[in-house]
């Protein structure tokens, strides 16, 4: 147990010590909420065996958001068995204005440590670790492409 949380904890670090923050062409996300120990999501990005429980019997679900003249967005990741080591199943969703969802992104992605997450409050981090924990999403200013750190992805319907 000790030693899967040492991986974990590297994974991330690395992952955020090699990330670069926004840059001011890209639109940031800033986070929006945890759900923890989830059977159902609440906001109906995951369903299924998605929510399956872990072998430690919880499924986490950590949101950022991004509000534009163009619509809103939600990033949507998932702590789930099919967390690998510092990645974790992760969506882009265009919300309407009817409210209608759109997956525009589906794909594995930097494991994110939300700033509300007491389990590292204490561990230390340089200011870049900071800043990518607090800003880890963000959108190309065309709308094309969502940045995590140094993994890139094409947005679904990117309008040109």
């Amino acid at each position: 147990m000790q030693c899967r949380r040492l991986r974990f904890l590297t994974a991330c670090f690395l992952a955020l010590a090699y990330a670069a923050p926004a840059t001011a062409a890209e639109a940031a996300f800033a986070y929006k909420t945890s759900y923890r120990n989830v059977a159902e999501d609440p906001d109906h990005v995951w369903t299924g065996t998605a929510l399956a429980p872990t072998a430690k019997g919880t499924v986490t679900i950590h949101e950022y958001q991004l509000r534009t003249a163009h619509g809103d967005w939600l990033i949507s990741q998932i702590w789930n068995e099919d967390c690998s080591s510092g990645a974790c199943p992760t969506r882009l969703v265009r919300i309407g204005e009817d409210g209608h969802r759109t997956v525009a992104v589906d794909d594995m992605m930097h494991q994110v440590v939300p700033p509300d997450d007491p389990r590292f409050a204490t561990t230390p981090m340089s200011d870049a670790q900071k800043t990518f924990a607090r800003r880890p999403f963000a959108l190309s200013e065309d709308g094309k492409t969502l940045v995590n750190g140094d993994y890139k992805f094409e947005v679904a319907g990117a309008k040109p």
